[in-house]
């Protein structure tokens, strides 16, 4: 790694970890690399994209805010906060990604929170059964997710589907 590249990559960590407080939860969402579809004209294959992969983010991400906030996540806007990094090129890595989670509502247990998020994620068309979800102890998760980030993988995070905190926006 040049300098460049590390200065690039601390740069990245110190972005990321300035909400490190907001971000609760630590998860690893898998996706099949591809789905079959029916169709009145017969049935198809559908490989999975980055593209496809960050649209099926998007609807975890509405299932997942419909689940804990109701109505709310549609008429005011109400979302969780997170950080989406998008891994793997569908040929030589499977595509997945590790997202901190954090802005629940106060009125969710801990320990529903892992139960919600995997059903959320099930939900989803490219969604697979491999879904890990952990609190989040330390700093060391940032480090983790950022692992691939560099001058030659400047598109990791997933920019359309990340979702700040409250403080962050002012």
């Amino acid at each position: 790694m040049n300098q460049h590249d590390y200065a690039q990559k601390i740069a990245y960590y110190d972005w990321l970890l300035k909400d490190a407080a907001s971000y609760t939860y630590a998860a690893t969402l898998t996706l099949k690399p591809y789905r079959n579809i029916i169709t009145v004209r017969g049935q198809y294959v559908e490989h999975l994209t980055t593209i496809e992969a960050q649209r099926n983010f998007r609807l975890f991400l509405k299932r997942l805010n419909q689940n804990l906030f109701g109505n709310a996540a549609k008429r005011f806007g109400k979302s969780v906060a997170v950080l989406p990094v998008l891994e793997g090129d569908g040929k030589t890595k499977l595509i997945h990604y590790h997202c901190a989670i954090g802005n629940f509502p106060a009125h969710i247990p801990a320990s529903a929170i892992p139960a919600v998020i995997k059903c959320a994620w099930h939900q989803t068309p490219f969604g697979n059964e491999q879904v890990d979800v952990k609190p989040i102890r330390d700093a060391g998760w940032g480090r983790y997710m950022g692992k691939e980030i560099g001058s030659r993988n400047t598109e990791a995070v997933d920019i359309n589907n990340l979702r700040l905190p409250p403080a962050s926006l002012t």
